[in-house]
């Protein structure tokens, strides 16, 4: 059970650290990725402007445009990161510094086809020919001779290495993420298993008391129980009818006791795994009719009809006691909670597919089963109705050890039920 919840802590904080290293990579990434756009965006604005009043220029004293010299950021061996085109009214091509002839065809495609506003900038990605990502930013500006427009200048940046170096850089962040969630993962696994310590003293603690303060109430309680009958059997006494009366409900209340007192220990020594259980086999449908004679005293008392189908004979490999308990757990609620007139019906099946399994059905015709408490029904202590438990004996632990048999015998419990119509237990047990 702690190392379940230790797991789970665990996984929790894993799970609290990965969302927020992606949020950091996220924000960290978008943030440097905005920010570089704006910077380049800006630049790139600047240089259209002044790019477009040069041409300008030498439109107003030549009637034509001219190839402008190549500018600082011109790289010899790879073409200019920065480049632009002119290009008249007709959009002819007048002057040009062109871009590297990988992005060169890219680029022109995206000029042809511009449509943003005057002086915008926009970002294009497209694929190169050996299938590696171009990153270019582009802006258009008009060109003016007084009123009249003369040409349109283009003017770009390639960002690729800028694009290549965030990806390297967002590479990096993830695999140092990875990295070092795995050790946070790891830290808070051992963080996890020393805070809970004194969570796990504590609870051995109190399951310790428990066992032994069950253990140890059992002897008075049967000294109690053998005083009040030997009182009660003594014919020599002449006991008052309120005598006798008393001595029968303190009877009753200390079988009660004795009851839940056996639960306990029976609870509290499955806990510490001091309960062995031993497997044999035995015939399963000669232990339910065995445990249905010695029912039918309370079932005729009720007047509730109880009745057992299915297979003749059904052996099993368990261990013969546990499931005898568990039969007679399930069967005893289902009397006592059926009305007067109701049935209580035991079924015994064996099923070869997909996995051999034997199935265990105690179907009764009670009051049924609230949804909410269908998902609490086996914890312990826990009743549907406390006032009527009580009313019927009940301690509220009898389903609890139920999942306990279940659960060591590799099986499973479940209840389906319909409010007003009646209530179903299926135990699958390995067959």
């Amino acid at each position: 059970m702690f190392a379940r919840i230790r797991n789970r802590l665990t996984l929790r904080y894993a799970l609290v650290m990965m969302l927020l290293m992606m949020a950091f990579i996220i924000v960290s990434s978008a943030g440097l990725l905005w920010i570089l756009y704006q910077e380049e965006r800006q630049d790139l604005r600047s240089f259209a402007a002044e790019e477009a009043r040069e041409q300008a220029g030498i439109y107003k004293e030549k009637k034509s445009f001219f190839q402008l010299p190549a500018k600082e950021t011109e790289d010899t061996d790879h073409g200019a990161k920065i480049f632009y085109y002119v290009f008249d009214p007709n959009q002819q091509l007048a002057a040009a510094e062109e871009p590297p002839p990988a992005i060169r065809s890219g680029v022109l495609r995206f000029i042809h086809n511009w449509d943003a506003a005057d002086g915008e900038v926009e970002l294009k990605k497209f694929r190169l020919a050996d299938g590696d990502r171009a990153v270019v930013i582009l802006c258009g500006m008009k060109i003016y001779d007084g009123s009249e427009m003369v040409g349109t200048v283009f003017v770009g940046e390639d960002i690729s290495a800028y694009y290549h170096m965030l990806k390297m850089l967002l590479l990096m962040m993830v695999v140092i993420s990875v990295i070092f969630l795995t050790i946070a993962a790891f830290a808070g696994h051992l963080l996890a298993g020393k805070a809970m310590i004194p969570i796990k003293q504590a609870f051995f603690r109190q399951r310790e008391f428990v066992a032994d303060a069950s253990h140890e109430l059992r002897t008075p309680l049967s000294v109690l129980q053998l005083s009040v009958e030997a009182v009660q059997n003594d014919n020599d006494q002449k006991l008052s009818s309120f005598s006798i009366q008393v001595l029968d409900d303190m009877n009753s209340e200390i079988r009660r006791m004795t009851k839940l007192v056996t639960d306990l220990l029976t609870l509290a020594r499955a806990d510490v795994g001091a309960t062995n259980i031993i497997k044999e086999k035995f015939d399963l449908a000669a232990v339910a009719e065995t445990l249905i004679r010695s029912l039918q005293p309370l079932a005729v008392v009720k007047a509730v009809n109880l009745e057992r189908r299915g297979e003749e004979t059904l052996p099993i490999m368990a261990d013969c006691e546990r499931i005898s308990q568990l039969l007679l757990i399930l069967l005893d609620n289902a009397i006592k909670y059926s009305p007067a007139g109701g049935k209580v019906d035991i079924l015994l099946t064996r099923a070869a597919t997909p996995k051999p399994a034997i199935t265990i059905a105690v179907s009764d015709t009670g009051e049924g089963i609230a949804e909410n408490d269908r998902q609490l029904i086996f914890e312990r202590f826990y009743r549907v109705d406390k006032a009527r438990s009580r009313e019927e004996g009940g301690t509220g632990l009898g389903l609890a050890i139920a999942k306990w048999i279940v659960d060591v015998h590799g099986g499973k419990i479940r209840v389906e039920s319909t409010p007003g119509k009646g209530s179903s237990f299926i135990v699958t047990l390995p067959g």
